[in-house]
């Protein structure tokens, strides 16, 4: 048994929010980054788990100011690979796209097309912004790694922690070579279970729908067993003859079809296979997570997807089991593969099709080379739930979120638009990022016939007879929110940093918490925080409720371009002290904007009136000379504050709880 010493920082799990954590933390020069994955992938739900169409809202802004510069030049990293990479070289309409979109050449605003649409894409309102292959997606996260200086170790797994005095000490690793010690001053747990949780606080972890939160989507009783499903997806190419790849019925094939209600679900809630594509204005199962759109290409390739559905959510049990089994789990997940192959044979079989001619598409086959398996399926599950933090900093509850807790109208619910109403979510001073996606809470049952109402409907009881998780369904729209950095951090121990679905968010918040975009601000968050905290030779539990340091790693994720408050025209790429000074400020209280809009107008007067409140409200009286606009003000607020000393004061909400 070797130990190794030569890290300080050790990040278990290369999840999307993982990868995330170990390029940002390596981004500062002291910190030395291991990460340590059991699977040969790295990129999680956006890679190995197949969610191939990023999980985004707000299409304008994630371009601009509402994601991280980070997660904005992995996209455009992984759009510059597609004139040789998957799909092949680009068409004319996908070289005229503004920011190219490889999944969907003519769906969604015209902003994700290109800036003079054809006749067919005129009037497109519907879209998601960014399809990406998973493949290629995992080949540049790789390489972006490697270039960062970050060691990936593969098919390794944690399987033991050194804890003690208040922090942790060592974690036991099992890889093929053997057994080995890594001792770090930072250990981050990114996998999308919450591995860790258990090695490190025992029993005292949560999952499933807790009791006593006090939201209005929460229980009384708390529900462990009431964890979201997860999916294993499977890659289709949608062939151009019938009869190419035609699977044979599946094992138990019946029982999974009716168990997980395919014929139900398509009934009344899956919609349309598949439509023409010129003038799509809906989802369809097809195109929902459409990686490979052949108008985008010179040639036009086939159109892949992978299908990650109601249908193929995996209800009759969940991981990860309690008390914890890994081969259980990992009987578990076959199962749901033997639901997506199943469900591969619904649709080229039995599924009623959209033209009402008979059953089933004899075209649709197995993309194998989505995945490199035989069977097209992702090597790795889909998950939406994972152990969280009982006992973190801070914790995120419905009301921090809630459209309907901050004034929310069908205007402030996603996509957001540049022109969309004002309202935020709670506003944390110790925030380390922004998001934005509705609350969807996947249930774990399904209701056996029409007459029991429309799919996943609030209050409809699941079916006794069919053995089901048994989660409740609930969706409803959300403000523009923050990530809390103690939401990361957990009482108990002050090395420890979480970095991906384990955060201190609820049953009921984690369903917003999830997605691609959120994930990866939680991964950035958590990796300059370990970098951050090795450079200054500080615990991370040190830096939250000091109000200097906090500032302090503020500024860090700011110089690299990332978010903590919602300002829909601040760019970091328009002026880099500005969108630190004007982020920093919001963040703090200090500017809040107009009330009606998350707009500032960075170039817009400062007039005297503005400058003697700034003065009053801080208790200083600052050189104003040369400022005029909002942007200069904000940096001289800052620079002002920080040669005098003087930190902005956390927030006793954020400090208290």
């Amino acid at each position: 048994m070797a130990t190794f010493s030569d890290y300080n920082v050790v990040i278990a799990g290369a999840s999307f929010g993982g990868c995330a954590a170990a390029l940002a933390a390596a981004a500062n020069p002291r910190a030395k980054v291991v990460l340590l994955e059991p699977s040969d992938w790295v990129g999680g739900q956006a890679t190995s788990q197949g969610c191939t169409r990023w999980d985004e809202t707000a299409a304008e802004l994630t371009e601009s100011t509402g994601s991280p510069k980070s997660y904005r030049d992995l996209r455009h990293e992984i759009r510059a690979r597609y004139p040789s990479g998957a799909g092949g070289v680009r068409s004319a309409l996908g070289q005229q796209q503004e920011h190219f979109n490889p999944g969907f050449a003519a769906v969604g605003p015209p902003f994700t097309t290109m800036s003079n649409p054809p006749f067919f894409a005129g009037d497109q309102r519907r879209g998601h912004p960014f399809a990406a292959d998973p493949k290629l997606a995992r080949d540049v996260l790789k390489d972006l790694l490697q270039q960062a200086g970050v060691t990936v170790i593969y098919g390794t797994t944690v399987t033991a922690a050194d804890v003690h005095d208040g922090a942790v000490h060592g974690l036991t690793v099992q890889s093929p070579s053997g057994t080995d010690i890594y001792v770090a001053a930072v250990y981050v747990d990114a996998t999308d279970l919450g591995d860790l949780l258990p090695l490190c606080f025992g029993n005292n972890w949560v999952i499933g729908a807790e009791a006593g939160t006090g939201e209005a989507n929460g229980e009384s009783v708390a529900h462990p067993d009431w964890i979201q499903p997860f999916t294993v997806p499977i890659a289709l190419e949608w062939g151009d003859k019938d009869g190419e790849d035609l699977i044979g019925k599946p094992d138990n094939y019946d029982d999974i079809r009716k168990r997980q209600g395919f014929d139900r679900l398509r009934a009344e809630g899956e919609g349309d296979i598949h439509r023409v594509h010129l003038h799509q204005e809906e989802d369809t199962l097809w195109n929902y997570r459409q990686f490979i759109d052949p108008f985008n290409f010179v040639g036009n390739p086939p159109e892949r997807t992978t299908i990650n559905v109601g249908s193929n959510d995996y209800l009759t049990r969940a991981i990860p089991t309690r008390p914890h089994s890994p081969q259980d789990d990992a009987t578990i997940v076959e199962e749901a593969r033997a639901v997506s192959t199943a469900y591969l044979y619904y649709l080229q079989n039995d599924v009623p099709r959209d033209d009402n001619n008979g059953t089933g598409y004899k075209n649709i086959k197995r993309d194998t080379s989505a995945f490199d398996t035989p069977d097209g399926i992702a090597p790795a599950p889909y998950i939406r739930e994972s152990r969280r933090l009982a006992d973190p900093l801070v914790r995120i509850v419905q009301s921090d979120i809630d459209a309907a807790a901050h004034g929310g109208g069908a205007l402030n619910r996603p996509p957001l638009g540049l022109s969309s109403i004002g309202q935020r979510g709670q506003n944390f001073r110790d925030s380390c990022g922004i998001g934005q996606y509705g609350v969807d809470v996947h249930q774990g049952w399904y209701a056996a016939s029409r007459s029991q109402g429309p799919p996943y409907a609030p209050g409809i009881e699941a079916d006794a007879a069919t053995p089901n998780i048994g989660t409740r369904y609930f969706n409803f729209g959300t403000v523009p929110f923050q990530v809390p950095l103690g939401a990361l951090l957990p009482k108990e121990l002050n090395n420890f940093v979480a970095a991906c679905k384990n955060i201190g968010a609820t049953h009921v918040t984690s369903g917003a918490y999830r997605v691609h975009p959120v994930e990866w601000a939680i991964g950035e968050g958590a990796g300059v925080l370990a970098g951050y905290c090795v450079a200054q030779n500080v615990a991370p539990g040190a830096v939250w409720g000091d109000a200097g340091r906090v500032m302090a790693y503020q500024r860090r994720l700011l110089a690299r371009g990332t978010p903590i408050f919602w300002w829909n025209d601040v760019a970091f790429e328009n002026n880099a002290d500005a969108f630190a000074a004007i982020q920093l400020l919001g963040a703090h209280g200090v500017f809040e904007g107009d009330g009606q809009t998350r707009n500032l107008d960075p170039q817009g007067p400062f007039p005297q009136s503005a400058r003697d409140a700034i003065d009053q409200r801080l208790n200083h009286q600052f050189n104003w000379d040369g400022v005029q606009t909002r942007g200069e003000a904000a940096v001289r607020i800052c620079t002002e504050l920080e040669q005098n000393n003087l930190p902005l004061p956390l927030d006793p909400r954020s400090s208290n709880r």
